[in-house]
């Protein structure tokens, strides 16, 4: 007997798949536990010392300063600006911002990487990442920094220089749960165009993420195995 998943079940399912997957601009710019639980318990050990803080105080005063004065001038390159918010909302951030919210940084690094966009990639793509990031199926704003207007000016700035990871971050959407109106030959296609850049050896850090990412979804992988 053929059974049909009622709507409220498909909407848990759904709600579920969305929420365990990590957030590509979050992941991008922190470090995260990949090891499974444990089926015994750990032993009892005594408490880790306390990192010593403050050690990014002096780089990201540096790079910050840089980003606000020279790349607005052309002197310096606007991956300096991406570097100082990728400090920022890391997992060490200077001593000033730790008491800060998520929100609150993500606003400040906001700041950092448009000085930056003009003259880098790498900062055009992280904006890009936080103005699209969406919550509950696309609907609501994250913190008040969300602005999918602010996000289509930099993936057409991305489009237009032919940058690899502009490319990759549409791939990246038309293979995710929300990319409904996707055709599958839309999808095949997202996946041997990751393939492809992967491949050819020349992506940013950033584009070598996302293209795994792209890989690593359930069409590109069934592709790989034949089921499609």
């Amino acid at each position: 007997m053929r059974t049909t998943m009622t709507f409220p079940r498909f909407f848990v399912v759904a709600l579920a798949a969305i929420c365990c997957s990590p957030s590509p601009a979050y992941c991008q710019y922190r470090g995260y536990d990949a090891g499974g639980p444990s089926s015994a318990p750990a032993p009892a050990s005594a408490p880790a010392p306390d990192k010593p803080r403050g050690l990014n105080n002096e780089t990201y005063k540096t790079l910050k300063s840089q980003c606000e004065t020279e790349v607005p001038l052309g002197k310096a390159h606007g991956d300096i600006c991406a570097n100082a918010a990728a400090i920022l909302l890391g997992e060490d951030p200077p001593d000033e911002f730790r008491e800060m919210s998520e929100a609150q940084k993500v606003k400040i690094a906001l700041r950092l990487l448009e000085k930056g966009v003009d003259s880098s990639d790498i900062a055009k793509g992280r904006a890009y990442d936080w103005y699209s990031k969406t919550e509950f199926f696309g609907f609501g704003s994250l913190g008040g920094y969300t602005d999918p207007y602010r996000a289509k000016e930099l993936m057409d700035m991305m489009t237009r220089k032919s940058y690899p990871g502009g490319a990759l971050r549409k791939a990246r959407a038309a293979l995710s749960l929300l990319a409904l109106t996707v055709t599958e030959a839309e999808r095949t296609e997202s996946c041997a165009m990751a393939k492809r850049l992967l491949a050819e050896g020349k992506l940013d850090v950033d584009s070598t993420k996302i293209a795994a990412e792209v890989l690593d979804s359930g069409h590109c992988k069934n592709l790989a195995q034949g089921k499609n």
